[in-house]
């Protein structure tokens, strides 16, 4: 299956979507682009500014999420097809780097991103959408 940083991302801090999101954590079958690395990175980053998690685990935290993951494609490989469907779906091309992958090998994307969930949907991907409480 294939997460998101907007999954990813509540492993490491206390969030109302962190519940939801621990069941996929310990799936052996994780895939991404190499991408959800520094986009995970990036929300651990914004959180430690916003004092919700220790800055000190932001890194640890992304070292984590790396060695959980079964692979990380390779982005350069994605983004022909990633800026295809941005274009064709006006939609942001970093998402559509999750959307091209699941497109590529026919697995479920896994997302608490309402829009990114609806896009999927629309091009016949299956979505297990998070969500909140």
């Amino acid at each position: 299956m294939i997460i998101d940083a907007s999954v990813a991302s509540h492993w490491f801090a206390d969030t109302e979507f962190s519940k939801a999101a621990d069941p996929f954590r310990s799936s052996s079958s994780l895939i991404a682009p190499g991408f959800l690395l520094v986009e995970t990175a990036n929300v651990l980053y914004k959180q430690s500014r916003a004092g919700t998690i220790d800055a000190g685990r932001c890194r640890e935290s992304v070292e984590v999420l790396r060695e959980s993951m079964a692979e990380l494609v390779p982005d350069v490989q994605l983004l022909p097809q990633a800026i295809d469907l941005a274009i064709a779906n006006n939609h942001p091309v970093y998402d559509c780097l999750y959307l091209a992958l699941a497109m590529e090998r026919h697995v479920q994307l896994v997302t608490a991103d309402r829009q990114l969930a609806r896009r999927a949907e629309a091009l016949g991907i299956a979505v297990d959408l998070i969500t909140g409480g």
